[in-house]
């Protein structure tokens, strides 16, 4: 909404530029900002529709500055010919539209507007047209309440009929489209047709031209559901259809008809008709609001005595009455928002000043128990595996019994379940990824990697409701993550890549691994291994099962991994990642040991960690080899060892004497001999 500010300082008396004017506006509720000197730009809420308007604005002002509110005076001349002798209203659908006001005005002159008028319409951003057009324009911004004007002799059967269309009626509009009507659309007729689409678009057929010289105005209440129904169902929103449609002053519509009239006589040199005709079958009354003076000081929080009460009600123009414990109020027909007595307690907080209510809140000391929200976690750890290529799926938690008893043994089942498919809740989040992975294999898409966010399901008689759920964070591979190009060869995904996955998970959330060794007994996983912070599990990394993958009819490897985020979410750290580039050179070395074949290599990078000290910064698993090259009973395996300080630069002696205290405890705990 678009405010002129010349236009406003003559409604009201304010000695304000444009951004003092947005400020007093905003502080009192109605949001404005400045679009340069001469207009300010509102962004109104819906329950607002009285600020739509100069006039409206005007009152604001005048309220939040104590300034004189100037109304437009209306001052009429009317002719002889009584308006009721020639034409009639009739109301069909009185609560589609509770009330209809027309007004006659003969022998005009259709021309250009003054330029006072063409100037004030076009800093809000309306075109100038002609002095009949314009005028109604102008009273729409001027007073807010939307008009409309017929070619008074292309009116048929002298009589305005206001009906619900028929199913399927047409009509052509203003902006010569033709449209298809249903029941629910209301229109204006005369005693043949349609002549316009109630409180959106007139029609065609009697639209104003220069050849005009009679017209008849429309000043009507249309229901603000029937107008807001048809402008949303045939995607036509006008300035009129805004307004009806949040609800207009069914009292002030007889003020915009005469101050159109006026006008049109000033300007277009017509003669008015003597009268009104005025269709108002069912008059409309406001609801009496009973508001406690001590309640207002209650919720506004400070004393808010009765003479601030009684004035500001004066001035917005809300009627009042002092009864024993506070006042009767009646709200003016232009504020529809006003229904409830907190209604009205904020009006007088808004005008009171929310910057003025006095505060007694004192904040001493450190907040303290704040609690990390874990679904910020989650979503760090599904950004990294995005960032890496993993695609995220999402399953039903609901499956079948057979397949649930090959991922867990204590299957919670469903009471009363739709059918044997979805007969007990997921024990583990695999079944839906091995779902998805057939299912893309199946549409040749071998290079898969893919993770569900989750819960998993257990029954547990010792549990309080007889079962436990926890959440989880599980993954799938296969095929290969770098297919064989010209630049390099394949790199398949597998357990090493899964290993370098978690690896740097853990280091992205800041949780440090301690261990990673091969599991004894697991449901879950072939070849499992165990990624530990402590003496707690992080995560489960492994290859797929063969009964598992025969049962979804997958006939190439999987890996797999899974994340307890029940644990891993209360060790995630909130500070920072951040680490500064070191002031002093790194020394590494590598190292390659001949094993016996069931030594794991995580047993060796344990022990080289434990020997490393605190100048360890990073251990690499770089090669793993059995071949010609060792004994067929071992298997070779090499680390990157790097070591780093803070403080100061290293020597080759003091990482010596590091290296040979971890050669000596690897040969003596695994047997294993430095190549």
């Amino acid at each position: 909404m678009i405010i002129s500010i010349e236009w406003l300082r003559s409604l009201v008396d304010f000695d304000l530029n444009s951004q003092d004017l947005a400020d007093l506006l905003t502080a009192g509720g109605t949001e404005a900002e400045p679009g340069g000197e001469s207009i300010i730009k509102l962004d109104l809420t819906p329950n607002r529709p009285d600020c739509m308007s100069h006039l409206g604005v005007a009152r604001e002002v005048s309220v939040l500055s104590g300034s004189k509110l100037k109304r437009p005076e209306i001052n009429l001349s009317e002719s002889d010919t009584k308006v009721d002798d020639s034409f009639s209203i009739e109301i069909a659908n009185d609560n589609e539209c509770p009330r209809y006001a027309a007004r006659i005005v003969r022998n005009i002159k259709v021309g250009p507007s003054p330029d006072w008028m063409s100037d004030r319409l076009e800093a809000v951003g309306i075109r100038s047209i002609n002095n009949v057009v314009d005028v109604a324009n102008y009273v729409l911004m001027e007073l807010g309440h939307p008009l409309h004007t017929f070619d008074l002799k292309l009116l048929q059967g002298n009589k305005i009929v206001v009906r619900l269309a028929n199913d399927g009626e047409k009509i052509v509009t203003l902006d010569d489209e033709e449209r298809t009507m249903n029941k629910n659309h209301l229109l204006i007729c005369d005693g043949e047709k349609p002549v316009a689409l109630a409180g959106i678009m007139g029609c065609a057929n009697s639209e104003v031209t220069e050849s005009t010289t009679d017209i008849l105005i429309e000043s009507a209440f249309f229901d603000p559901i029937t107008i807001r129904r048809g402008s949303k169902s045939l995607d036509l929103a006008t300035e009129a259809s805004k307004r009806f449609e949040r609800g207009t002053d069914f009292d002030g519509l007889i003020t915009a008809l005469d101050r159109t009239a006026e006008l049109l006589s000033e300007l277009a040199g017509g003669d008015i008709d003597r009268g009104i005709l005025d269709a108002y079958p069912n008059k409309i009354l406001n609801d009496k609001i009973t508001l406690q003076a001590d309640k207002a000081s209650e919720l506004i929080g400070c004393e808010i005595d009765e003479k601030f009460i009684e004035k500001t009600f004066a001035a917005l123009e809300i009627s009042c009455k002092k009864t024993k414990n506070g006042f009767t109020a009646l709200p003016p027909t232009f504020r529809p928002d006003l229904k409830r007595d907190i209604d009205l307690i904020e009006e007088l907080a808004r005008v009171y000043g929310y910057e003025t209510i006095p505060s007694d809140f004192q904040y001493d000391g450190n907040l303290t128990g704040i609690k990390i929200d874990p679904l910020k976690h989650v979503a760090e750890l599904k950004r990294f595996l995005a960032g890496i290529g993993f695609n995220e799926i999402s399953s039903n938690s609901l499956m079948n019994s057979k397949r649930a008893a090959l991922f867990d043994d204590n299957i919670l089942e469903v009471q009363n379940p739709l059918s044997n498919e979805m007969s007990v809740l997921r024990p583990s989040l695999l079944p839906g990824l091995l779902r998805s992975i057939k299912y893309n294999l199946n549409r040749s898409e071998p290079n898969l990697a893919l993770f569900e966010h989750g819960i998993v399901f257990a029954a547990d008689k010792k549990a309080e409701l007889g079962r436990v759920e926890s959440e989880h964070l599980t993954g799938i591979v296969c095929g290969q993550r770098n297919p064989q190009g010209w630049r390099s060869g394949d790199e398949p995904y597998d357990l090493f890549y899964l290993k370098g996955v978690i690896e740097s998970l853990a280091d992205f959330i800041n949780v440090t691994l301690t261990d990673i060794s091969e599991a004894k007994n697991s449901l879950l996983f072939n070849s499992e291994q165990i990624a530990s912070v402590g003496d707690n599990v992080m995560a489960q990394i492994g290859a797929i099962r063969s009964d598992q993958l025969n049962e979804y009819d997958i006939d190439i490897p999987l890996f797999g991994f899974s994340i307890n985020l029940d644990f891993i979410t209360t060790m995630m750290a909130e500070t920072s990642r951040y680490q500064p580039v070191p002031q002093f050179p790194a020394i590494v070395r590598d190292f390659t040991f001949s094993v016996a074949n069931d030594i794991q290599a995580g047993e060796i990078e344990k022990l080289i960690k434990q020997k490393g000290t605190d100048l360890l910064t990073k251990v690499e698993l770089v090669d793993l080899y059995a071949g010609e090259q060792v004994s067929s009973d071992n298997k070779s395996v090499s680390f990157r060892i790097k070591f780093e300080s803070k403080e100061r630069t290293l020597t080759d002696t003091e990482i010596d004497k590091i290296s040979e205290s971890i050669i000596q405890v690897t040969e003596n705990k695994l047997g294993a001999k430095l190549r």
